[in-house]
């Protein structure tokens, strides 16, 4: 194998566990974040809107789905907090996330 085909390699490698481990960040942060809104609207089976929330982020990539579930099951229990006070959450969330994952490797 040439020189330049191990670097390929490499750098395909490295792109991969990038990816991964940001999809396992992003899977933790909807985890806190669902356990977090749970709370926050006082429902009792914090695991169960835990899988709710895991369904809605499955539906579609990105943030926007996680987002419009919690929001309105927030708003829905008269919970005082607009899309950017959600976003910001769930910004700081992915760092913790972020953390968690670090501390555990």
């Amino acid at each position: 194998m040439t020189e330049l085909n191990k670097r390929q390699r490499a750098l395909e490698e490295k792109y991969f566990l990038d990816f991964e481990r940001a999809i396992r960040v992003r899977d933790r942060r909807n985890r806190i974040l669902a356990e977090w809104a749970a709370q926050a609207i006082g429902r009792a089976d914090t695991s169960a809107y835990v899988d709710e929330v895991i369904k809605a982020a499955q539906a579609e990539p990105g943030d926007d789905d996680v987002l419009l579930k919690v929001l309105g099951d927030l708003q829905a229990a008269s919970v005082s907090v607009d899309e950017a006070k959600l976003r910001e959450k769930m910004r700081a969330f992915l760092f913790v996330a972020a953390e968690q994952l670090e501390a555990e490797e």
